[in-house]
């Protein structure tokens, strides 16, 4: 994945306030089904949002761990919410 720059993160940052959170992480973690829900989620939308249910130290690792799993990039959050981006796969079939 491309890494974005900081104007960009700020861009999406900004859409990302509007939006609700797309999953719950709670305190057990990434389980398998909570992944293959993100991985659902970034096949229809580019930027979701995601709120946690872990302490501070554990939402660095949740955050390092849903950016390692869905080839995706964390743009910022506020709180216990962070929000991913990764840019959509368009089929060419489609056009």
């Amino acid at each position: 994945m491309n890494l974005l720059s900081s104007k960009e993160k700020s861009e999406l940052r900004g859409y990302a306030q509007r939006l609700k959170p797309a999953l719950h992480v709670g305190k057990k973690g990434l389980a398998d089904s909570v992944v293959l829900e993100l991985k659902k989620a970034f096949e229809k939308e580019e930027l979701i949002k995601i709120a946690f249910k872990a302490d501070r130290d554990e939402m660095d690792a949740l955050t390092a761990e849903v950016e390692r799993l869905t080839d995706s990039q964390c743009v910022g959050g506020v709180g216990k919410k962070r929000s991913f981006y990764r840019k959509l796969e368009v089929d060419s079939d489609e056009f």
